[in-house]
């Protein structure tokens, strides 16, 4: 059976590596975009996900403009009423998130596709004349609007209603109003600025700070938690921070309880999966570390493996080296025998956390995940490593670079990890688990798009 190539792991990476320009000439022809074909087939198999995507961590902006076109070129005959909404509230989101440059762009390429279907034409519309800085906008990049809005509407009703509105022909009204106005929340604003549109002189207008506008709206899609400039033990992230102290000072019931609160804390917004996953947790002596790093790479290690603990149904840990709650850093790290026994657990996915050396036959982890493919074992293997800082030199400790390779050294990681974990697992497991979880993400981006201007600040 032909495996497919466009798997939940691999539309990932692609979303948030290719970097590739969304180019558009000015010869008339459609765009160029060499990943169209990728776009095309997900929008086909499956449109709703395949939306939601565009709203994951780490998505490249171009990768978005992408998503948008692809929205709106495409028909939407045959879908459910309930993906047609989801689809329509992603777009909305994508539009008031893009530069307008980029949203202009993907305009144009819709009418150099001639594709106008309903849902295109109130999206152009909506967004020209209800844009914040509409005046610049017309100013600044008057042709862009003037072919998308007569793309949207017509070039003769365009023109008509731009003239009709410049003579104040009250007898033109209800087409004017059906025709533009209906799209617009203030009407009066587009009567005395749409004339404009084909009138000389209109650069006056134009201050640039139409291309501004997005920044604010991006920020749920692109912000970066704030992280520390000088890192230690104690602030990457309340867990790790915790089962320092807790290593060190020994056990502690106040502590043990604030780990748990924490962890509870970090998993709660973070996606569910709905099946086993097999943790191979390294914790051999070299986790242990020393001076200021002394117990911090296994106390993130095991931050991860408890957050992760609360959002799967099931999870089992094959220790390596130090074993129990709180494993001591002891012994080799045979990192291969026990991806062997995870194997033979007959999980969903099998996790390797790890700082990434490998003292026992080095090179062995890699040799024996490089047969199960021959033996005709599917279960994903993905190497996870447990950094002190975001500058750790891994290059002498990627002891499996056949396997997919993630990063983390602080909390604020855990939620790219998971999700890439996640969608590692083929089928409708890991689609369920990626789709619910980019669901609840576009209602706290709208919510955050939704609130009071007044908090806004």
């Amino acid at each position: 059976m032909e495996r497919n190539p466009y798997t939940l792991a691999t539309v990932f990476n692609h979303l948030r590596s290719h970097a590739e320009p969304f180019v558009l000439r000015d010869n008339g022809q459609p765009p160029e975009w060499s990943d169209e074909a990728l776009h095309r087939t997900l929008y086909e198999r499956q449109s709703e996900l395949y939306a939601l995507l565009a709203l994951a961590g780490g998505v490249q902006t171009v990768q978005r403009e992408r998503v948008l076109f692809q929205l709106l070129r495409a028909s939407r005959v045959g879908l459910d009423d309930n993906v047609r909404r989801t689809l329509d509230r992603v777009t909305r989101i994508l539009l008031e998130s893009l530069g307008a440059d980029r949203v202009l762009r993907v305009f144009l390429a819709v009418r150099r596709e001639r594709a106008n279907h309903k849902h295109a034409r109130k999206a152009i519309l909506r967004y020209i004349l209800n844009h914040p800085q509409f005046e610049d906008l017309l100013g600044s990049r008057r042709p862009a609007v003037a072919d998308s809005l007569e793309h949207a509407i017509g070039k003769n009703v365009a023109r008509a209603c731009a003239k009709w509105l410049a003579e104040g022909e009250r007898s033109r009204q209800t087409y004017v109003r059906r025709n533009l106005l209906r799209f617009a929340r203030d009407p009066a604003r587009v009567e005395s600025l749409f004339p404009t549109l084909y009138r000389g002189g209109v650069r006056s207008l134009a201050t640039g700070a139409y291309q501004q506008t997005h920044r604010d709206r991006a920020e749920p899609l692109d912000r970066e938690p704030e992280r520390p400039k000088t890192v230690t033990a104690t602030n990457r992230g309340d867990i790790a921070a915790t089962l320092v102290h807790l290593y060190r000072g020994g056990s502690s019931p106040e502590l043990e309880r604030a780990v748990d609160a924490y962890v509870e804390a970090a998993a709660r917004p973070l996606p569910y999966f709905e099946g086993k996953v097999a943790v191979v947790l390294d914790g051999s002596t070299s986790t242990r570390g020393y001076g200021e790093r002394e117990y911090c790479t296994i106390a993130q290690s095991v931050a991860f493996q408890r957050v992760l603990q609360r959002r799967c149904d099931r999870l089992e840990v094959f220790p390596v080296g130090g074993s129990g709650t709180l494993p001591q850093p002891q012994g080799p790290s045979d990192l291969a025998t026990a991806t062997i026994a995870a194997i033979e657990s007959q999980p969903d996915l099998v996790a390797i956390v790890s700082d990434g050396y490998e003292n026992t036959y080095p090179g062995d982890l890699a040799r024996v995940t490089a047969t199960f493919a021959q033996l005709g074992i599917q279960t994903p293997v993905v190497f996870c490593h447990s950094k002190f800082s975001p500058n750790d030199d891994l290059s002498l400790r990627r002891n499996a670079p056949n396997l997919p390779q993630f990063e983390f050294w602080h909390q604020e990681d855990f939620e790219g990890v998971l999700v890439a974990l996640f969608s590692f697992v083929e089928g409708e497991k890991g689609e369920r688990t990626i789709h619910n979880f980019l669901l609840k993400k576009l209602e706290i981006v709208e919510q955050w798009l939704d609130r009071p201007l007044e908090k806004a600040a």
